[in-house]
């Protein structure tokens, strides 16, 4: 059964949430496992100046490189799925 969420709560988070969307994380902040049940790993062959490009992406996105790159590939196979 699902419960309606008070309006005014929603709206004061997503504020929020947008005004520290780009703060650092705090220190011992620690990433939420969410990929329970993910159990193939691609391993993918990337040069020197590819690899530190990753690094530099992600650590500007405050996320592990596996995770930007998961969603990025996520992102791609979904451009590739055929329209229904």
């Amino acid at each position: 059964m699902a419960q309606e969420a008070d309006g005014g709560l929603l709206d004061q988070v997503r504020e929020e949430s947008e005004r520290t969307k780009d703060d650092p994380y705090p220190d011992n902040a620690r990433p939420a496992r969410t990929d329970r049940g993910r159990s193939r790993v691609y391993s993918v062959r990337l040069n020197e100046e590819e690899y530190r490009a990753v690094q530099r992406v992600a650590e500007a996105a405050h996320l592990p490189a596996s995770s930007l790159v998961r969603s990025w590939i996520l992102d791609r196979l979904d451009q590739e799925r055929p329209a229904s």
